[in-house]
């Protein structure tokens, strides 16, 4: 058991110290430069490869100081170390033999330390692709939550549903009408609920990006005071990409949204499509209303 503790203590002690060294003396331009040779030549894969390496060095140079000082902490109390250690291994082997009758089971006892083995490597590998998820995860993510980036969606979409955020209630009802389908607004808005209407003939439209592929909405004019009181929403949200939809001379009438894109890109910033987030007014009236089951509510 010495001996073993001595080379485990040895080979830490060459691994760690100039492990030390290169990780902190090294640039982190240089492990940058040798990720993005790697990566894949576009501009996607390059800021990821870029943003992962500076993840990957701040992350070992602090595993390998923590291990460096480890390491010299067990040889400078090396004897108490190896008398603990002793103690432990004895209790563990103790705790792990498996009796019957006052008698030690040996192949029981070996099955049963072979699954604690392979529970605790588990976990660690668990914890290791856990780790290396969250390097993957570095570029965009870095310390923020997903419910700060805002993933796997388009600028816009972020846009509406930061400004959404800051200007309704945490427990307000929000008609949405929109030429896109916007069921995940409901869990990035919770808890605010949410009423999207369906179009009849978008109802079964798979959208494509950039609204490539024009989905039927309705407009505001489509509904009628009835159906709108009966869902009794708090606030109803026009928002429009596409080109059947948009509405040029009205881009600047919702002075909230206006102020809140020129908050964030600046004063001389112009919106390019349609937002328009207001209180329901009695005036709302409509020939054709909507079915009750085209409403979907999260």
């Amino acid at each position: 058991m010495t001996r073993l503790f001595r080379m485990i203590l040895l080979l830490l002690l060459i691994v760690s110290i100039p492990g030390l060294f290169f990780l902190w003396l090294m640039p982190t331009e240089f492990f940058q430069s040798w990720m993005i040779k790697r990566a894949a030549p576009d501009q996607f894969s390059q800021f990821a490869a870029h943003e992962q390496a500076t993840a990957i060095l701040v992350f070992l140079r602090i595993l390998i100081s923590i291990l460096s000082l480890l390491t010299l902490i067990c040889f400078y109390y090396y004897s108490s170390l190896i008398q603990f250690t002793s103690r432990c291994w004895g209790i563990v082997a103790e705790q792990t033999t498996i009796r019957q009758e006052g008698h030690s089971q040996t192949k029981h006892t070996i099955l049963f330390r072979f699954l604690l083995l392979a529970w605790f490597s588990l976990g660690i590998v668990h914890f290791a692709g856990g780790a290396w998820r969250r390097i993957e995860d570095w570029p965009w993510y870095h310390f923020n939550s997903g419910a700060t980036i805002l993933p796997n969606m388009s600028d816009s979409n972020r846009d509406v549903i930061r400004f959404l955020k800051e200007t309704t209630d945490g427990d307000a009802r929000i008609l949405v009408l929109s030429d896109q389908k916007l069921f995940f607004l409901s869990y990035y808005l919770l808890p605010r609920k949410l009423f999207h209407p369906i179009h009849p003939e978008s109802e079964f439209v798979i959208p494509k990006e950039h609204q490539q592929r024009q989905l039927k909405a309705y407009r505001l004019s489509d509904l009628d005071a009835e159906y709108i009181s009966k869902l009794n929403p708090d606030y109803i949200l026009e928002y429009y990409e596409g080109a059947d939809y948009l509405e040029k001379d009205r881009f600047r009438e919702d002075p909230r949204w206006l102020q809140f894109l020129q908050k964030k890109y600046g004063y001389g910033h112009q919106p390019t499509y349609n937002v328009r987030l207001h209180q329901i007014t009695p005036s709302t009236t409509s020939s054709s209303p909507p079915k009750p089951e085209q409403v979907v509510v999260p």
